[in-house]
């Protein structure tokens, strides 16, 4: 069973429409990890599926990144034990942050209409996603009181954060002067603040202290939820959605678009290629299966297994192909580009259902019942 994937051409914006889709057998077999890279990938890059390393273990949760040698990609995890709390933060460039795991609370603070910055507080839960332009501070906060909260970041490069507090807070780096002056505080004052900024970058909140309450309406054009998109219309084979500025604005300012793929069980991502774009990010959020990643000159890139929380790149100079395992399997996708297009190559709606007859008996030196067997995959000839 294949996920067709012709929306992704047709209809750049929104949900695509529900078609049917073709069926038959899944015969791309399930291989353990195996990646070969080859002279038009650069040898220093890691494109090998991997899961994050832990980097700073507080009170409050742990922080971890990918390490992905070679490559100006920005991707770290953050997960917050209950009442877990992280300084308020900032980064140098845009990122988008997915909800893997729980519900918590978030703050935003972005410009009203009239340009006044305005915090903006939501409640936030598995699947989420929210567009974090660069210079925009937001805060997390896990409220509950048994569960982890799981927020994974995606930057097109490697992001600096700067916490507004805490033990590598901004203000600890500046003279007294500068502190007392730009917050209007006295020296002992001053002092005092310095000294409480020694206390870990991810926190435990006491119940005495009560966090802002989240509003539903202040998730309006911050917050998309991708579950709702691909599992509300989908098919037994899957459902594909494409994020962009229509139905989550801050992605104009933060210059990527998504694709959100959500596989039935055993279904087949058909071999597509990511137009107009320099790379793809690519997170497992659910499920298990099989990538393949192949380049310009049939060579295999990437063959592996993928599950949940397992992270990759897919570069420009390749195709992507992928077979969801007997749970299924979902993956968001971040392109570098906030209109980029989707070129299917097999399937419903693919560009070798649209070439001639003659053009594929020709290309492929085959005779007219198996040229339309290559055409039209599972259908009767």
């Amino acid at each position: 069973m294949y996920l067709n994937t012709s929306a992704m051409v047709e209809q750049p914006q929104g949900r695509y429409p529900s078609q049917p889709r073709p069926l038959f057998p899944c015969f791309f077999p399930m291989v353990s990890s195996q990646t070969r890279r080859t002279s038009f990938v650069p040898t220093n890059t890691d494109l090998e599926p991997q899961f994050p390393e832990e980097d700073f273990r507080g009170e409050g949760g742990s922080s971890f990144s990918w390490k992905m040698n070679g490559s100006d990609v920005g991707a770290s995890k953050m997960v917050l034990l209950p009442r877990g709390f992280p300084q308020p933060v900032f980064s140098n460039g845009p990122k988008m942050a997915f909800v893997l795991q729980g519900t918590g609370t978030a703050g935003i603070v972005v410009p009203n209409g009239n340009g006044v910055l305005n915090e903006r507080v939501v409640r936030i839960s598995e699947a989420d996603v929210i567009a974090v332009p660069s210079g925009v501070v937001t805060w997390w906060f896990n409220d509950n009181s048994d569960t982890h909260l799981a927020i994974v970041f995606l930057g097109q490069q490697r992001l600096v954060n700067f916490y507004l507090a805490g033990p590598r807070g901004v203000f600890k780096g500046f003279s007294a002067e500068v502190v007392c002056t730009s917050l209007q505080l006295g020296e002992a004052v001053a002092a005092l603040l310095d000294s409480q900024t020694t206390h870990g970058g991810i926190v435990k909140l006491g119940p005495e202290l009560n966090m802002p309450q989240p509003n539903i309406i202040n998730r309006d054009g911050l917050v998309f939820n991708s579950f709702t998109a691909v599992l509300g219309e989908g098919d037994s084979s899957g459902d594909a959605f494409f994020l962009n500025s229509t139905n989550l604005p801050l992605l104009n300012e933060v210059g990527s678009g998504s694709s959100i793929i959500q596989l039935g069980s055993g279904c087949i991502y058909p071999p597509t290629y990511a137009c107009a774009t320099k790379f793809q990010i690519i997170l497992v959020f659910s499920g298990s299966g099989n990538v393949e990643v192949v380049g310009p000159n049939g060579d295999s890139i990437i063959n592996a297994a993928v599950e949940k929380g397992h992270l990759f790149i897919v570069p420009d100079t390749s195709v992507l192909s992928a077979t969801a395992g007997h749970i299924g399997l979902g993956w968001l996708s971040i392109l570098n580009s906030p209109t980029p297009r989707f070129l299917t190559l097999a399937g419903r709606g693919s560009v070798l259902k649209s070439l001639s007859q003659a053009v594929v008996q020709a290309a492929f030196n085959v005779t007219t019942p198996m040229e339309r067997k290559i055409r039209f995959p599972g259908q009767s000839h």
